[in-house]
């Protein structure tokens, strides 16, 4: 190597250096983003229903515990099976400062085509804690347990009004009579706003309730309402420990979960995403998230962004298969 060419591979090893220097503040400053205004955090369902519940429950361990370093607000944005929750988000690409809760909803709305969105439109963030649908009758109901509720349907699949909120509530009643081999299109369900269905059956409008436990809670533990089943994989304590599975009334395929999960618009960076997943991640390891999912009974299962995803992912493929069985996806 002469002197010259040495001189000059000296030079583009001191500039490359250099730049390397140049660039290691925006690299630190990418790694660590945190938002800098107000945040609004979407809701996609009615006051009172259980997304709801969950969504401030959180929002206030998030304000309480200081979790993140701006100001934050809640807003409720129900209608259209959640579509119109979503779209707000959808219309909102790269935006950190906007985040939305998700249920199982986001994919069997998609699925069934009431919605134009599904998990694959949005960044997913965390995935908290799930527990199983209740079915639950006012406390003067004839029926008596969840052997009672098959017997009667399979004596006349019409003579009962079942509550459901949306297409999920339909797929955990669907999973149980399908295996007890009842027909379906003959079972009424009446569709009711999201958090009404308690009221519906206290007020004798319907029968049964179909829903996660906190809306039914106040109600089964003032006696008011009976709880016949649950779509859980185990037995819950507190109001609901005498309360079967479906798996332990014979029925294994009974058993379908409500999760709750934070999803971002598409298009958000790695360290946004990984800012918002912290966040959740602290917050389940708050005694006050602690407290309330004891309560609730719900079981934390906390997920970060990627397992999250590839959850609803299996979820989705599972999820389309019990409703092209059952009928409902629209051809």
């Amino acid at each position: 190597m002469n002197r010259e060419q040495w001189v000059q591979d000296n030079k583009f090893a001191r500039m490359c250096a250099l730049l390397l220097v140049m660039a290691w503040p925006w690299a630190v400053a990418a790694q660590h983003w945190a938002p800098q205004r107000n945040v609004l955090i979407t809701i996609p369902n009615a006051p009172g229903s259980v997304i709801d519940t969950t969504a401030r429950i959180v929002h206030k361990a998030i304000q309480d515990h200081k979790l993140i370093p701006v100001t934050s607000v809640l807003v409720n944005r129900a209608g259209g099976e959640q579509s119109i929750g979503y779209s707000f988000l959808h219309q909102r690409p790269n935006d950190p400062y906007h985040v939305s809760w998700a249920n199982p909803a986001l994919l069997s709305n998609h699925i069934s085509g009431r919605s134009d969105f599904s998990h694959r439109d949005f960044t997913p963030i965390a995935y908290l804690m799930a527990d199983g649908y209740v079915f639950a009758v006012r406390a003067d109901h004839p029926l008596k347990s969840g052997h009672d509720l098959i017997d009667a349907l399979r004596k006349n699949p019409e003579s009962l009004n079942l509550a459901v909120g949306n297409s999920t509530h339909r797929i955990v009643i669907g999973m149980v009579l399908q295996q007890a081999k009842i027909d379906i299109k003959r079972v009424k369900m009446v569709v009711l706003q999201q958090g009404t269905q308690a009221t519906s059956v206290l007020g004798g409008h319907v029968d049964l309730a179909v829903s996660p436990l906190p809306q039914l809670l106040p109600h089964l533990q003032s006696g008011k309402m009976r709880a016949l089943a649950l779509s859980a994989t185990k037995r819950k304590g507190g109001v609901l420990a005498d309360t079967p599975t479906w798996p332990e009334l014979g029925y294994k395929n009974g058993t379908y979960q409500t999760w709750r999960a934070m999803i971002a618009p598409r298009g958000i960076t790695p360290a946004q995403a990984a800012f918002w997943e912290n966040v959740m991640r602290k917050v389940v390891q708050t005694e006050d998230f602690k407290a309330a999912a004891a309560k609730f009974e719900w079981d934390i299962e906390f997920k970060g962004g990627a397992e999250t995803g590839r959850l609803m992912e299996d979820e989705y493929t599972r999820t389309r298969s019990v409703m092209s069985f059952l009928g409902l996806i629209k051809d």
